[in-house]
C-alpha cells in the first residue's frame, strides 16, 4: 500500500503543476542557476524573477518555477552586489545582459570589479545614477566632513580605480584602497581639508606618505611623493599645500595614491569629486 500511495502522491503533484501552468526543478546538488537555465531553455533573469530570489545562489532541495503565466513574469533586478568569486562573465550570463552592456551601464574602463560593487543592470537605473555609482560607497551616508573635502591635486584623472585590481608591479590580485591620479614629478598636493599632520615619513610601499586626521574618525594619505612639505603633530588648513608628487616606494611612475579613510575603513575618494 504504501507503494502505491507513493505513486498516487507523485501523480497528484504532477497534475498539480500541470493545472497550474508551470514547470518545476528540484535543484539538486551540483546544480546552478545556469546549467538549469540551459537545460530548460530559459534564461537566468526569468527563473530569478519567477522565484522572486535576488541573487543566482540557489540551496539544494530548494523547489523552482522554470516557467509559468507571461502575466507572472517580472523585468531582470535594477543591480547585483558584487560577492567573491563573481566576475562580469557570469553577472552576463546570470541576467542576460551582455558584458559591454554591463561596462557602459556603469562606467566602466575594463572588466575590473571588487566585493561589495553595486552593478547595475539595466540602463534606466544606470542613467539614474550619479557619477560616483560605480563605487561601493554610492549609497552611504555622505557626511559634512566628505562634502567639504576637496580633490588634492588639480588632475582629476585615474590611472587606478578604488577597488580590487592586479597590482601592476607585484602581479597579484590585491585591494586598491584609495586611488591613483595621473601627475608629473613635483606637481602640488593640496590638503583636502583642515586637519593635523599624524605621519609625514618613509612607510613600506608607500614610500614617502604623509597622513592628515580631520577629526570624525576620517584620515586621508598621499603616498609615494618626492617632498614632504609637513611635519608629524603640525595643524594644515584646507588647501595649503602638503606636499610634492613622486615616485617613491611600489611605483612604476611618477604619480599620487590617495586614500580617504573612516575609522581605518577605506572610502572611495571619488565620492568627494
Amino acid at each position: 500500500m504504501n507503494i502505491y500511495k507513493k505513486l498516487l502522491i507523485s501523480a497528484f503533484s504532477v497534475i498539480i503543476m500541470g493545472c497550474s501552468g508551470g514547470k518545476y526543478h528540484k535543484v539538486k546538488k551540483g546544480d546552478t542557476l545556469y546549467s538549469i537555465a540551459v537545460k530548460n531553455k530559459v534564461s537566468v533573469t526569468d527563473i530569478m524573477s519567477l522565484n522572486n530570489l535576488n541573487t543566482p545562489h540557489i540551496n539544494t532541495g530548494t523547489k523552482l518555477l522554470i516557467k509559468g503565466e507571461a502575466e507572472n513574469q517580472k523585468v531582470r533586478p535594477s543591480y547585483h552586489v558584487i560577492k567573491p568569486g563573481e566576475t562580469l562573465y557570469r553577472l552576463s550570463v546570470w541576467y542576460d545582459v551582455s558584458v559591454e552592456e554591463l561596462r557602459t551601464y556603469n562606467n566602466l574602463s575594463d572588466n575590473r570589479i571588487y566585493v561589495g560593487q553595486k552593478i547595475y543592470l539595466n540602463s534606466k537605473y544606470s542613467k539614474e545614477k550619479d557619477h560616483h555609482s560605480n563605487s561601493s560607497t554610492k549609497n552611504l551616508y555622505i557626511s559634512p566632513t566628505l562634502k567639504s573635502f576637496k580633490w588634492p591635486i588639480k588632475t582629476k584623472e585615474i590611472t587606478s580605480k578604488f577597488g580590487t585590481r592586479i597590482h601592476p608591479i607585484t602581479g597579484r590580485k590585491t585591494s586598491h584602497e584609495g586611488v591613483d591620479l595621473k601627475s608629473k614629478m613635483n606637481t602640488p598636493v593640496y590638503a583636502p581639508y583642515s586637519g593635523v599632520v599624524t605621519y609625514s615619513g618613509w612607510m613600506r610601499g608607500y614610500g614617502k606618505i604623509v597622513i592628515i586626521s580631520h577629526g570624525n574618525g576620517y584620515e586621508s594619505r598621499y603616498a609615494h611623493l618626492n617632498r614632504w612639505l609637513v611635519k608629524k603633530g603640525q595643524k594644515v588648513s584646507k588647501g595649503q599645500i602638503i606636499a610634492k608628487t613622486g615616485n617613491t616606494g611600489l611605483s612604476t611612475g611618477p604619480h599620487l595614491h590617495y586614500e580617504i579613510r573612516k575609522n581605518n575603513k577605506p572610502v572611495d575618494p571619488t565620492i568627494t569629486m
